[in-house]
């Protein structure tokens, strides 16, 4: 009742007014806490794909580095020594959870912030109070459009982040949308790429060459200012090089070793939900992924196709009060790359399940249901039907949710993780 409440006051109320009630929440929990953005050194890591992965691979850096660090990213959460997943089912938390999350790694003598930024919590003025020094710009393509209605709108957004507080702004150089950011004085610039620059006036490049894809590894040299690093890491994929490219640059901008940035990315043996494999002792492959806009599915199908031996079992779904023309995209990347498909539900939030499925559906060509294709709205039932058809060589790969801890039903917030269904039933199955 109250999420329906809040949607009808969305419509009738000025949008001005409400981000006015948000800039006054962000002000008043920064006045409550102190200020404590003011006393930790924050790094600021937005754009599009690749987040929780580069924070992650940010934090392991610094800390490789010794420094003690804190994080906030989609997927998990850490103040020091402690980490936990994120369990506010939100990439920027509340301006009250984050000022009191700061304040916190104030208190532990963390010397470093790093945050995952979205694009929402930006407009809305989450961060205020929060002076970045190292901002990080993954990528930028056409995302959240349901609530920026524009694509200027979502990319304008970012602004937010070059401030006069700014002192490295890091961008990825292959992203030709990126590159306006640059514009941006005063700041020292770093650009990563896989295009092999030479040289770009008044930027510092971080390159990747070298690069070998396997199955289970990926090996590339880093080239930067301050020399080169030869890595090897257990992440696979394309879009993992740029993540730890990205990585390496706000490393470099807050001065640590190369030695360190290397040993730190090749400790990194997964991130929770982007791409985690879950091994029971199975003769078959299964995967977990965040994965749940058209370019995130299509880039994770495209990485693990090759190294799959027999058929791909995909499990898939929509989530409630976004982008509906996502959902008939994902089902026909599903209906491309893999064998067999089961869509199923997701995050339906304030919509009916069946209707998100409809949509889901749409986009496979033979929607007749078969052997190759189900239809089952229990999540639960339909990881375990993934599970129980897979063979020896198959891979079951589990999209949308990632690591996350909740399923959102109407008002319902259920506990979920699809890590540990997948555990729980492959337990049962191996026994």
């Amino acid at each position: 009742m109250l999420y329906k409440f809040k949607q009808i006051l969305r419509k009738v109320i000025p949008y001005n007014f409400i981000l006015l009630t948000h800039k006054f929440r962000a002000v008043l929990a920064s006045l409550v806490y102190g200020f404590p953005g003011k006393k930790i050194r924050a790094i600021g890591v937005a754009g599009t794909k690749g987040k929780t992965t580069t924070v992650n691979m940010i934090a392991k850096i610094l800390e490789e580095g010794g420094h003690k660090v804190a994080m906030l990213s989609t997927a998990n959460f850490q103040i020091g020594e402690k980490k936990w997943l994120n369990d506010v089912k939100l990439t920027t938390t509340s301006p009250f959870y984050f000022q009191k999350f700061l304040a916190k790694a104030v208190k532990e003598k963390c010397d470093f912030i790093i945050v995952e930024i979205s694009s929402h919590g930006l407009v809305q003025y989450r961060h205020l109070g929060v002076p970045y020094k190292t901002v990080v710009l993954t990528n930028m393509m056409s995302d959240h459009l349901d609530y920026h209605k524009t694509y200027k709108n979502y990319k304008n957004s970012h602004n937010a982040l070059l401030t006069k507080n700014l002192e490295n702004l890091i961008i990825n150089y292959d992203d030709e949308d990126l590159k306006s950011f640059l514009e941006f004085e005063e700041v020292e610039k770093y650009a990563f790429s896989l295009k092999g620059y030479k040289e770009i006036n008044n930027i510092k490049l971080v390159i990747a060459t070298d690069m070998v894809l396997r199955e289970k590894e990926t090996e590339f040299n880093i080239k930067t200012n301050k020399g080169q690093m030869a890595v090897r890491s257990s992440l696979i994929g394309e879009f993992n090089i740029y993540n730890s490219l990205a990585a390496a640059s706000v490393g470099l901008a807050e001065n640590i070793k190369p030695i360190a940035i290397k040993k730190a990315l090749e400790s990194i043996e997964n991130i929770p939900g982007r791409l985690e494999k879950i091994d029971e002792g199975q003769n078959f492959k299964v995967m977990v992924d965040y994965a749940h806009s058209p370019d995130s599915l299509k880039k994770v199908y495209k990485v693990i196709k090759p190294c799959v031996k027999n058929k791909i079992i995909a499990v898939l779904g929509g989530t409630g009060d976004r982008d509906k023309t996502y959902r008939s995209k994902a089902g026909a990347i599903a209906d491309e790359f893999a064998d067999i498909v089961i869509v199923t539900n997701e995050d339906p939030y304030s919509e009916d399940p069946e209707d998100i499925m409809d949509q889901v559906m749409s986009g496979i060509k033979n929607k007749e249901l078969n052997k190759n294709l189900f239809r089952i709205s229990d999540r639960k039932e339909a990881i375990e039907k993934a599970i129980n058809m897979a063979k020896r060589d198959d891979l079951v790969m589990i999209t949308g949710k990632g690591a996350e801890q909740f399923m959102i039903c109407g008002e319902d917030k259920i506990p979920w993780d699809d890590r540990e269904i997948a555990r729980e039933v492959l337990r049962k199955k191996t026994m």
